[in-house]
């Protein structure tokens, strides 16, 4: 049976638009992740040199963005080993000093105790560097 009735053909042709996907809508289905521009690595000149070990460092360069996820991994096994947790104490690595101490030592391709030996003034920012690294902000840390 056919119906030629204009305002049932409308309707018709207005419901099977509705269930199929335009171009519009399936690019609707996916939200593209955001990910941040490439940096060049980064120089902290220190004045004055420290000392670690009997060799002095002037300067650290540290460049993040030459990390791969593998070497995240084996930032937090060295971690593991090294972190002693107080009894029924859980451990997140993310919110440690020590492991980003690691992966600041690690990128600069230096022993973790010059990063530990850093002054003040130098350690923070090192520090806060290693966290957005990470994936998050000094910021979302304090929270």
């Amino acid at each position: 049976m056919t119906n030629n009735d204009p305002t049932t053909q409308v309707a018709e042709t207005d419901r099977l638009a509705a269930i199929r996907p335009d171009d519009d809508d399936e690019k609707q289905l996916y939200e593209e992740l955001k990910v941040e521009a490439p940096k060049p690595p980064q120089r902290l000149t220190l004045v004055p040199p420290v000392e670690y070990d009997g060799k002095k460092y002037n300067e650290l360069v540290f460049d993040y963005d030459s990390m791969i996820g593998k070497d995240f991994h084996r930032i937090e096994r060295t971690f593991y080993r090294t972190y002693k947790a107080e009894r029924n104490e859980v451990v997140l690595p993310e919110m440690r000093h020590l492991y980003h101490n690691l992966v600041a030592a690690d990128v600069a391709d230096v022993p973790v105790g010059l990063i530990l030996k850093l002054p003040r003034r130098y350690y923070v920012v090192v520090r806060n560097e290693a966290v957005k690294a990470c994936g998050s902000s000094p910021e979302e840390e304090k929270a």
